[in-house]
């Protein structure tokens, strides 16, 4: 009798379970993947701090971080989910079984997961910030390590958010932006309040559609090392007549316009069109690190007037016809590991000259387009679905096609274009809260030089609070014209513009929007140009080089790492290449290694004097057996070893 009680109560608690979305885990504060961090800690590194300004404000989270402990410390975490909360408090104390913290003891640092839901219900979490003595004021930034278990597939996002009044979600609060956490190791974020205010606030939000237990979007994130900094003055630009340096570049190896570009890893990919603007099935690829170029496995179907956009590790190529002025639907995604194109849901519309970014790895938005009627429609592709829905179109009359676009910080920036006639404005999109909506407001015009009005088939990229706006054809004629737009998107200015040192000539100019950037190991940052016409009176000039313009005269301020790093491979397990991550506070000699489960070398992958920076290499394991291998970072009396595995 007592044996078949406890049967029926097990039922009832499974049916209880399955009604309510709860998940009978061993963890509640753990993550779905069940997973363990698997680096080697050889030394605690320090939080950050910024050599532009004063700190004024310091968590290490080293201490308690329960709800109690952080109320206790002036924090106010709220619980904003839908539906009732889950099995766990809305923050709460690290876990080290699912990774260590950034610094101090391992479970040093606040935690939130999907059990703060039931069932697939929507997470916000707020975490807002204690109420400094003073208050905040204009230009002062909020850094913190963040990042979720390694290797997870579930795209955790963050926002980050400021009040000037409130201390309640309810309130009147501003999103400085989102972000999906990292999944490799402890990572620096840094967010800049927009005006001063004796009662400022920043928050941080663990915000997540379809969170939960039954969820599709949502694990386990880690707050670490938090500060806020006072920041000075910055360096300011320079002449802004500077050429960029291109130094030594390969030729393209066939002329081209009507084609598309983007980066992925330490390679650009361009595809499509050809020197006539007609369609093709053509990849070549660019490696900027050796400087060469290959072939790339050609496209399912001849293309031009498309987009290519990295999303993940992998590349998306949306609409586009067989020619630049015919709109298609077809879409394909592109696995470089594989070397595999695979058709995916087509556009609800047919589309060409459109533009295509890609937030947080998750969705893609597809805007504007269409050659003779001019579209000002914006799609979101979602690729774990497999999905489009209609997102928020941009206001009416602000139609184009050929425009430069990116996106930067959860917002998107459209400028210039041609509908009729040449434009010259600029739109910047806010995405919403559930990556569905968009809410649009008219930035400046850009303010062009020589007395020109416009520019059609521009391109566009955006890095380090900057949106670069590249210059095709302009009007009024000659429609030559060799200039960078800059647009600082945390003051909303145009700032100085600089020559792009293409050192070009002619009536005609023809870029496209197919510009990508880097930012190199020094901190200055690489832009990509990829093909190109400048009419058909110069056709000597469709080889055009792909110009890497490495902008000397914008400060990104970027920081010397504070600590010895060695990250996690990517992708782990991997076949038959993977990328690994270090960084180094200081120069020195550095080696890296492999070796194999029995400590034999397998292979060396560094062995020389670098500066201090962030660098990251690539392993190829074609000659290797599938196993369990080890690498091995040394340098300055630095050690550090982690474990990845090759799956053939």
């Amino acid at each position: 009798m007592k044996k078949a009680v406890t049967i029926f109560g097990v039922m009832l608690l499974i049916i209880f379970s399955v009604i309510t979305g709860f998940v009978l885990i061993e963890d509640p504060f753990g993550s779905k993947g069940n997973t363990t961090d698997n680096q080697t800690i050889t030394q605690t590194p320090t939080p950050y701090s910024s050599p532009y300004g004063t700190v004024i404000y310091v968590d290490s989270m080293n201490g308690a971080n329960d709800t109690n402990a952080l109320k206790a410390r002036g924090y106010k975490p709220y619980y904003r989910g839908t539906g009732p909360q889950g099995t766990t408090a809305t923050w709460f104390q690290g876990n080290s079984s699912v990774f260590p913290a950034f610094n101090g003891p391992p479970t040093g640092y606040v935690a939130a997961n999907y059990n703060v839901v039931t069932g697939a219900n929507n997470i916000d979490s707020w975490l807002v910030f204690p109420r400094l003595v003073g208050g905040i004021q204009a230009g002062d930034s909020l850094y913190f390590y963040q990042r979720s278990p390694t290797g997870s597939t579930w795209p955790d996002s963050i926002r980050v958010m400021y009040s000037t009044n409130d201390s309640i979600p309810e309130g009147t609060w501003t999103e400085l932006g989102r972000f999906k956490t990292n999944t490799d190791n402890w990572t620096l974020k840094g967010f800049r309040a927009p005006t001063t205010s004796v009662n400022g606030r920043f928050a941080i939000r663990y915000c997540v559609v379809d969170g939960g237990p039954n969820g599709n979007n949502s694990d386990y994130i880690g707050i670490d090392a938090i500060s806020i900094v006072r920041t000075a003055t910055g360096p300011t630009l320079q002449n802004p007549s500077i050429i960029c340096n291109y130094g030594t570049m390969p030729l393209y190896s066939s002329g081209v316009y009507g084609h598309a570009s983007d980066r992925l890893g330490d390679t650009v990919y361009i595809c499509g069109g050809s020197n006539a603007g007609s369609g093709s099935t053509t990849m070549q690829r660019y490696h900027y690190n050796s400087n060469t170029w290959s072939s790339g496995v050609a496209l399912p179907e001849s293309k031009a007037g498309h987009t290519l956009t990295k999303c993940g590790n992998a590349l998306y190529l949306i609409g586009g016809g067989t020619s630049v002025s015919t709109g298609g639907t077809t879409c394909y995604k592109y696995n470089p590991a594989t070397g595999a194109w695979t058709s995916i849901a087509p556009l609800p519309t047919a589309l060409s000259g459109h533009n295509a970014v890609n937030w947080g790895d998750s969705v893609i938005f597809v805007l504007c387009g269409g050659w003779t009627s001019y579209s000002n429609a914006v799609y979101a592709y979602r690729p774990a679905s497999d999905t489009w829905i209609t997102s928020t179109a941009l206001p009416g009359g602000a139609g184009r096609r050929s425009a430069a676009c990116a996106i930067l910080d959860g917002k998107i920036y459209i400028s210039c274009g041609y509908s009729g006639v040449f434009r010259n404005d600029l739109y910047i999109g806010t995405i919403g809260a559930n990556a569905s909506t968009i809410t649009w407001t008219a930035g400046p015009n850009v303010p062009f030089l020589a007395g020109k009005t416009g520019s059609s088939r521009p391109g566009g990229t955006a890095v380090n609070n900057r949106f670069y706006l590249i210059t095709g054809d302009v009007t009024p004629s000659p429609s030559f014209h060799d200039t960078i737009y800059i647009f600082n998107t945390q003051t909303g200015t145009w700032l100085d513009t600089i020559l792009s040192g293409r050192g070009l000539t002619g009536a005609a100019s023809n870029y496209w929007a197919v510009v990508s950037n880097v930012i190199l190991p020094n901190g200055k940052i690489k832009i990509f140009i990829p093909g190109g016409a400048l009419g058909t009176s110069f056709p000597g000039l469709y080889t055009i080089q792909v110009n890497p313009c490495t902008i000397t005269n914008i400060s990104v301020n970027p920081e010397i790492p504070k600590d010895y790093n060695l990250s996690q491979n990517y992708p782990n397990p991997f076949n038959p290449t993977t990328k690994i991550t270090f960084a180094l506070p200081k120069s020195g000699l550095v080696t890296l290694k492999v070796y194999d489960i029995l400590g034999r070398e397998v292979s060396t992958l560094v062995n020389e004097v670098k500066n201090a920076g962030t660098y990251t290499v690539e392993f190829d394991a074609s000659n290797l057996s599938s196993g369990i291998y080890f690498y091995k970072l040394e340098s300055n009396g630095f050690i550090a070893i982690k474990k990845m595995m090759l799956l053939k």
